[in-house]
């Protein structure tokens, strides 16, 4: 690894809290609706990651409206996080939004499928190449359900992921492991035991892979094409093609987690690079903006499935422990079916990329003027601020490209500028509402924040 961008601390803190009380002065009226919910809420939110994820910028919000959305106290900010990527299709776009209010005032769930899922169906597996689909109301449950298959199908109880991964907050992608091959719960509140269940290995590390499936207990491995929960970190030249050959050699299934990496390319890197899961696993902006996960499977999966599902099984047997009363309903049929035919289109894909490209290079490019090191992260809409000269290739050389205290002031900075900046493992994404003014105006931004982060808080 090259330079990095040398950071003073003391002065990042110093800029923040002016940053902070600025922004302080422009919500009044967040501020008061954030005193009344600490008595209803803990940190008085609905889902503490409201909490977590934007310190100094603790706002209420009142509506959205394509890539922007708007506080209680009127203050508009471009959107370049979109939730996480779950809102990528924009606040409100028009076929979603026709599309479930017309089937919610029709019934939005009845514990039955309607024809939309067809549809769905048909559409996923043309992007995708998977035989059969599912659904859930989060990747979460998809990668969960994804585990408890491959666990019916191998016989084998352990789940292998890469370290810096995040497949959602479930137990078995909640452990962290050291180089001597010891895991450990990743937060509080697991079972005991969790890290049994579990084997974490560096990412382009096929040797390590391969020592942990020579155990022979390995269900499943889990991984995202392109890792992307501490910036962006691209697979060597022939890892994919050596992960697939070892699973199959070792008897474990591959599942493939696309719920980032999805927005990157049409039909994501499965379709891109012809990769050949067992089971691929999505969520997000498949549903447009409504609560939504998917996993498609294999003929031979689906098979099995049946299989262990009833009526096939009788009602006093064992079933595969899958399914849930809210899972696949109406409403979320009618809006992924909208968003994947009206909104996430092979020319709206070229569109975002195009984008994301322009996002890229306006980074690298100030960074060159500014005579700093470091560079962009690029995966298709997504983009972001490497502190070193040279791309990470696994989670300890990433962690080292990425700053908390850099964000920590970067974000209400942003955000007093009418920015929504991204938290610091991520980095900022065009949507599919975004255009070429928005890009320059997140650009022009970037531009400001990086003269006072010269002129102030950098060490030579």
């Amino acid at each position: 690894m090259k330079r990095p961008i040398r950071l003073d601390i003391e002065q990042l803190r110093a800029l923040r809290a002016e940053e902070v009380a600025r922004f302080n002065a422009r919500i009044p009226r967040s501020n008061a609706l954030y005193a009344e919910s600490r008595g209803l809420m803990p940190n008085g939110v609905p889902c503490s990651w409201m909490a977590a994820f934007y310190p100094g910028t603790e706002i209420f919000v009142a509506r959205g409206d394509g890539a922007t959305f708007t506080d209680v106290d009127g203050n508009r900010y471009l959107d370049m996080t979109q939730c996480d990527l779950s809102m990528v299709c924009g606040f409100g776009p028009a076929p979603v939004a026709r599309a479930v209010a017309e089937r919610f005032a029709n019934g939005s769930h009845f514990l039955l499928p309607t024809e939309d899922a067809i549809a769905v169906c048909r559409l996923l597996r043309a992007r995708f190449g998977m035989a059969a689909w599912q659904f859930t109301l989060s990747a979460s449950a998809a990668n969960t359900e994804a585990f408890r298959i491959a666990r019916r199908a191998t016989g084998k109880d352990k789940v292998l992921i890469f370290s810096g991964k995040y497949h959602g907050h479930i137990d078995e992608t909640l452990v962290r492991g050291d180089a001597g091959g010891a895991s450990e719960p990743d937060h509080h509140g697991l079972p005991r035991g969790v890290e049994q269940r579990t084997i974490e290995v560096p990412f382009n590390d096929l040797d390590a892979v391969e020592r942990a499936l020579k155990g022979g207990d390995v269900a499943c491995v889990l991984a995202e094409p392109v890792m992307t929960n501490i910036g962006v970190i691209h697979p060597d030249d022939g890892f994919h093609a050596g992960l697939r050959d070892l699973t199959r050699r070792h008897g474990a299934l591959l599942i493939i987690d696309e719920t980032h990496t999805q927005v990157a390319c049409f039909g994501g890197f499965t379709r891109k690079w012809r990769l050949e899961p067992d089971i691929l696993t999505l969520g997000k902006c498949v549903g447009g903006g409504v609560p939504i996960g998917v996993y498609g499977l294999t003929a031979d999966l689906s098979d099995l499935v049946e299989r262990n599902t009833e009526p096939q099984i009788p009602v006093d047997g064992k079933t595969l422990a899958i399914g849930g009363t809210t899972y696949g309903n109406a409403l979320n049929m009618a809006a992924a079916r909208a968003a994947l035919e009206a909104v996430l289109t092979e020319e709206g894909y070229r569109r975002v990329e195009t984008l994301g490209e322009a996002l890229a290079d306006g980074i690298d490019s100030l960074l060159a003027r500014h005579e700093l090191p470091g560079r962009a992260y690029r995966l298709g809409n997504r983009s972001g601020l490497c502190l070193t000269d040279t791309l990470p290739r696994n989670a300890a050389e990433a962690a080292r490209c990425i700053s908390s205290d850099l964000n920590r002031w970067i974000r209400p900075f942003m955000a007093n500028r009418g920015v929504w900046e991204p938290i610091y493992i991520h980095g900022p994404s065009a949507s599919f509402a975004h255009t070429a003014e928005d890009i320059a105006t997140y650009l022009s931004a970037f531009d400001e924040m990086l003269t006072r982060l010269k002129s102030t808080a950098l060490r030579a």
